[in-house]
């Protein structure tokens, strides 16, 4: 340990500034732990673990509301005096040294107290974590200090992840990396849904399996279709000459040889033998309307990735194989994708439901996509499946892996989904959440995380806040991609 300061006024239980010895401004930097031994050298209160931030230097001979000597000799050049500068740091406690790891500090830190910054062989991690049991550590580390690598706490898996960052914040890389090797290593597996098939694949090209090979069940189809129809054109009997197509879908499919223009005008020509039948000529015109409409929109390339063999139960055996599956996404519309989930999410819910302990780690890329801020079409129903999925999941060993641009509005999740996210990850923001209310920079301004700081963050840091961190206070993390 090394000393570098000592607490100023105004120090309260909860936070102090230290002023820093003479050109320790040089060495110290933001998000450094340090040590308070509180009262003194001599005879501590007790000992206060806490991390630097909102650092802050002054000379009062150069306040920009005041006109002093040192302005006017600035202003021809001259470079003035710095006998007067103070440098400090605002100390964030995280807790106080006790016999079973750290307690919340209940008393006020003390001016003059001597504060010192923690050199690698100080690790406090393991004082963090030993507070409680289940301790898991991450493949990730306090920025700074390899070897401090993070502790979670594993019992909260199931309580479930956000993960938030711009474009190119790293999200891809803390998923693999460490998110993957963390729910492997606490015996899940792991399932990634690749939305746009470009920022997973390639990291998992052997664990690949692309969507159209993969075979929906009949109501995730008939979402999928009522969503491209624009709910079959607003007419029941439409409607449900679809649903009775349906019930042959996949024999017709296997009839067909899986070609996507056969199936087309098979299903065409049935639905419109169906319609024929209708007695009265007022409906049956009005369901042609219909008919028209709706196959405008639906074309033989919108059918080819309701075509595939694979089911839903033989995707999750090869998953329980091989522990890592990606499914690619990329290459077909969103519907397509959201009926996919669909199907996918009622088969998880049922294992659940039935009382099984599924033990899997669902990461779902783009979740806004799933569940925006405001849901419309079949985006109604993946919300819904969703929230189903996070409220028995966490009884049923379900753990779900949001990843998304942003927390809130229109690059956000649903705020319905967004609570029974109880673990963030929050890497370098977009500027849509570095103000407002219910943003990323709101949640962490509390622990001193400025909204500045947030919009510069290199790529691969992430503060980790949440039931999983056993620090009352986010902290800040990094890893090695590719270890």
């Amino acid at each position: 340990m090394k000393l570098i300061g000592r607490v100023g006024d105004g120090a309260t239980e909860t936070g102090a500034r230290v002023i820093l010895l003479k050109d320790m401004e040089r060495e110290v930097r933001s998000e450094e732990l340090v040590l308070v031994r509180n009262g003194g050298d001599d005879n501590p209160v007790n000992e206060v673990i806490g991390v630097l931030r909102e650092g802050l230097g002054k000379n009062e001979f150069l306040s920009h509301n005041t006109y002093r000597p040192d302005i006017a000799y600035l202003k021809y050049g001259g470079e003035p005096s710095g006998a007067r500068e103070v440098y400090s740091f605002k100390i964030i406690p995280i807790g106080v040294r006790a016999e079973n790891g750290l307690e919340p500090n209940k008393t006020i830190i003390a001016p003059r107290s001597p504060v010192y910054l923690l050199d690698d062989l100080d690790n406090p991690m393991g004082l963090i974590a030993s507070k409680t049991g289940g301790v898991h550590y991450l493949n990730a580390y306090l920025e700074g200090h390899e070897n401090w690598h993070v502790p979670v706490l594993k019992e909260y898996i199931t309580y479930h992840v956000g993960v938030f960052g711009s474009t190119g914040s790293g999200k891809s890389w803390l998923a693999k990396y460490v998110l993957s090797r963390l729910y492997h290593e606490c015996g899940y597996r792991v399932l990634i849904l690749d939305w746009s098939g470009t920022d997973y694949t390639p990291l998992f090209q052997e664990k690949t399996i692309s969507i159209q090979e993969i075979q929906l069940d009949t109501s995730s189809i008939f979402s999928y279709l009522s969503d491209v129809t624009l709910n079959f054109g607003g007419n029941n009997s439409l409607r449900d000459a679809f649903e009775e197509f349906l019930e042959e879908w996949h024999d017709e499919v296997k009839k067909t040889g899986a070609d996507p223009y056969q199936l087309y005008e098979k299903m065409k020509s049935k639905i419109s033998s169906k319609l024929e039948s209708i007695k009265r000529e007022d409906y049956k015109e009005g369901a042609r309307r219909a008919f028209r409409r709706a196959f405008k929109r639906l074309m033989p390339e919108t059918l080819k990735p309701l075509m595939g063999n694979t089911s839903i139960e033989e995707l999750l055996h090869r998953l329980d194989r091989e522990k890592t599956l990606v499914i690619d996404m990329g290459g077909v519309t969103s519907s397509s994708k959201l009926s996919f989930f669909l199907a996918l999410g009622s088969e998880l819910y049922r294992l659940m439901d039935m009382g099984e302990n599924i033990n899997t780690a669902l990461v779902v890329d783009e979740a806004p996509q799933y569940a925006p801020w405001e849901p419309r079409g079949i985006q109604v129903e993946t919300t819904e499946m969703i929230k189903n999925l996070a409220a028995l999941g966490r009884k049923r060993g379900l753990n779900l892996t949001l990843i998304s641009q942003g927390i809130r509005g229109e690059i956000g999740i649903n705020a319905a989904v967004r609570r029974n996210l109880n673990t963030y990850f929050i890497g370098r923001i977009h500027p849509l959440d570095a103000s407002g209310e219910g943003g990323a920079a709101e949640w962490l301004e509390p622990y001193g995380v400025r909204a500045e700081q947030l919009l510069q963050l290199k790529p691969g840091r992430f503060y980790i806040s949440g039931i999983m961190n056993p620090s009352p206070i986010p902290l800040l993390l990094t890893f090695n991609p590719g270890e």
